[in-house]
């Protein structure tokens, strides 16, 4: 896959091989200011074109072919079932609902199709715009970057934090779905975003660690490794042990055991500095 340039717009990603065209650009744009939720995107060439035939919350769907379908590089909160339903869950998929029930939707794939569950992995398109994007931008979904498939993860960051400072959606009320991260051990396994005030910080062979308790209690670990620093140095951020410490923040990422609750995170957009 070839990357994207950095355009005036501030827009970073990466499109598999786009010829853009004016008239579908001119198009794109007008639907986009009807809907004000999405900026414009060139379809990507040898995507499938198929209905939505099943919403099931605001990240997955079912197509009428019988394929479902996890939407790449985004979190919505659950609506329950097999896990717990989340705020702002059933306002999520209304809005999924809204842009792809019924419609013809346009899938492109990124480096890994499938997940664990056996789920397409997906990029959404209908009427031009890109749903996983818009998904966010309206503040019904988190950017979640998910390695290797990275192709619009600077976007799906840029959008989040147009969200947030608008205070779309769930983030209109961020206390009623963050939790403090003295509760993180009662998440284990579950995707959260988990507040808490970085005590410690250090720099070691194996990443950053940054840690939030004093003792078992309220430990809580933020790990970034070794490998994904890249990630933040070309943020700006060269030190990362350094800019967290003594900051209060928010974590994005699935929570998991190791000596205590932990997040691995591997990209700067999982983490926000609160003022």
């Amino acid at each position: 896959m070839s990357r994207f340039r950095r355009t005036s717009g501030g827009v970073s990603a990466r499109y598999p091989k786009l010829r853009p065209s004016r008239l579908v650009a001119a198009l794109a744009l007008v639907l986009a200011l009807f809907y004000g939720l999405s900026r414009i995107h060139t379809l990507p060439p040898q995507a499938d074109s198929i209905v939505v035939v099943t919403v099931y919350d605001g990240d997955s769907i079912l197509l009428s072919d019988g394929r479902k379908i996890r939407y790449i590089g985004i979190d919505a909160p659950e609506t329950g079932g097999y896990r717990p339903a989340e705020y702002y869950g059933e306002q999520s998929r209304s809005l999924n609902s809204d842009l792809v029930l019924g419609k013809s939707v346009l899938i492109a794939t990124d480096v890994e199709t499938t997940d664990g569950y056996g789920r397409t992995l997906a990029y959404v398109f209908v009427d031009d715009i890109l749903v996983n994007e818009a998904l966010i931008r309206a503040g019904a979904a988190l950017a979640r970057p998910y390695p290797p498939n990275l192709s619009y993860q600077d976007l799906f960051c840029d959008a989040m934090k147009e969200a947030r400072i608008e205070e779309r959606g769930m983030w209109a009320n961020t206390d009623a779905w963050m939790i403090p991260q003295s509760d993180a051990d009662e998440y284990i396994g579950l995707s959260k975003t988990v507040v808490g005030t970085v005590i410690a910080s250090d720099l070691t062979t194996s990443g950053v660690f940054l840690n939030f308790g004093f003792d078992y209690a309220t430990d809580f670990t933020v790990f970034i490794p070794k490998g994904d620093l890249d990630a933040f140095y070309r943020n700006g951020i060269d030190d990362p042990a350094r800019e967290y410490r003594g900051e209060q923040i928010e974590v994005i990422g699935t929570i998991t055991e190791k000596n205590g609750p932990s997040i691995r995170i591997t990209s700067p957009c999982q983490i926000h500095i609160r003022p």
